[in-house]
């Protein structure tokens, strides 16, 4: 497998994380990858838990604590989605890989979200709610590659941020 390498999808939820008022509160990172998001969470005061199916990308994001100072701020799990989580958050924060395509292609796990590209991110909206303290909120990247507008409605997220880039253009939805 491969570790997701922060990209601007990446910097942009990062971005948001530095706004929020993150101290002394749970935080999940789900889809960890790189640690990026959970690094940052952590070094706001918040207490986190990143999370990721890729054992390979939670020992990187452990080295990556490390070498801030900050792996014992942070509880590192491999998880498939909530799978192996047993906590309820006041933020939950996810980057999923998100393009629509064909599987076969290869490095899927960070880039694949199915073939419309939102099967993932549909099944972690799903079940994230009930990992999500009353007025917690969760904060998602979306692409205009994928065909996101129906979880905009069915899961009741707003865009609070977008990022325009060559190739496609990136939204951060947060829920309301």
């Amino acid at each position: 497998m491969t570790v997701y390498k922060p990209a601007e999808d990446s910097f942009l939820l990062k971005n948001h994380i530095k706004d929020l008022d993150l101290e002394g509160k749970k935080v999940l990172d789900m889809g960890t990858g790189s640690g990026i998001l959970a690094i940052e969470a952590s070094k706001e005061g918040a207490n986190v838990v990143a999370a990721d199916i890729n054992p390979e990308a939670i020992d990187f994001a452990i080295n990556k604590a490390k070498t801030q100072g900050l792996d014992e701020n942070i509880e590192f799990i491999e998880s498939d989605l909530f799978k192996n989580v047993e906590s309820v958050f006041e933020f939950i924060f996810f980057n999923p890989p998100y393009l629509p395509g064909q599987k076969g292609i290869g490095d899927e796990e960070i880039w694949y979200g199915g073939e419309k590209g939102i099967e993932l991110t549909r099944k972690f909206l799903e079940s994230s709610r009930e990992y999500l303290s009353e007025n917690g909120k969760l904060f998602v990247i979306l692409s205009s590659h994928a065909d996101w507008q129906p979880l905009i409605d069915e899961y009741d997220l707003e865009i609070i941020g977008s990022e325009k880039l060559w190739f496609e253009t990136l939204y951060l939805a947060r829920s309301k």
